[in-house]
């Protein structure tokens, strides 16, 4: 979805990405398995890791769609925290970059606060922007050398080559997710914009558009930003944070995660 004809490509090909947008839950099995049987998710990868443990799906055909992340606290840690503050809904909004380095130093000439840097794994250097006024969400800059299947082969085996895919460092238990696969699709839901809460224009701009090679659209209050994998819609006014996100199909309800929706938002 989207154009990657004017997304940021460095010397070697690599373009930015948006990679997934993620929310956190109690039970990341269970909205699993409630995505794939009434959406038809697919579930691409998953990971345990100390504090947590996450799910990676796609929904969509083949031509479109969109990544979703579901993100479940296994222990104390910041992802609990999290979740008795706020309850379940969004947490983080991630891109892939060709550099993470150059990307943090192009977000801190921003004015943002980037922390939770980790460079030496090559399957996933990561660091985080901290929400802002503007914002209001946790946006993830990733770089890996792996990538994931196109979305024609997903959803046509259910084999994942775990020693090809982005792996966090430190991370376990790479099928921990596969009773997803029971779950029986009754529908085909394909997932679209992210849509997103801005107080600054030109922060917005700045930042999806400048520092991570976003194409840009507008109409009315609203900017469209796309890259390869995906799309977001920031919806300018009084309030930051991530809204929804576009959901079509045939014979669909729309769904929430916590007060956030999944749906028409046509």
């Amino acid at each position: 979805m989207g154009s990657s004809s004017t997304s940021r490509i460095d010397s070697t090909g690599n373009v930015v990405d948006l990679d997934h947008t993620s929310f956190a839950v109690h039970n990341a099995l269970e909205w699993g398995m409630r995505l794939r049987r009434d959406l038809g998710a697919t579930p691409i990868i998953g990971e345990a890791l100390s504090e947590f443990r996450y799910l990676l799906l796609y929904l969509g055909s083949a031509a479109q769609g969109a990544r979703i992340e579901l993100i479940e606290p296994t222990g104390p840690g910041f992802l609990q925290r999290n979740l008795e503050k706020r309850g379940e809904g969004p947490h983080h909004i991630t891109f892939t970059v060709p550099d993470v380095g150059v990307a943090v130093a192009a977000a801190r000439s921003l004015g943002l606060t980037v922390v939770g840097e980790h460079y030496e794994h090559p399957p996933w250097r990561e660091a985080f922007i901290m929400p802002d006024p503007v914002h209001g969400v946790v946006i993830q800059l990733a770089q890996s050398e792996r990538s994931y299947p196109l979305p024609k082969e997903l959803l046509s085996t259910r084999t994942r080559n775990i020693d090809e895919l982005p792996s966090v460092l430190g991370a376990t238990e790479p099928l921990w997710w596969a009773d997803v696969w029971d779950a029986e699709p009754s529908a085909l839901g394909t997932l679209g914009k992210t849509h997103l809460g801005s107080t600054d224009r030109t922060a917005s701009q700045q930042l999806f558009g400048d520092v991570l090679g976003g194409s840009e659209t507008r109409d009315g209050d609203s900017l469209t930003f796309a890259w390869p994998s995906g799309a977001i819609q920031v919806n300018v006014g009084e309030t930051a944070g991530i809204q929804g996100m576009s959901l079509s199909g045939t014979g669909l309800d729309e769904l929430f995660i916590g007060s956030v929706r999944l749906g028409d938002f046509d």
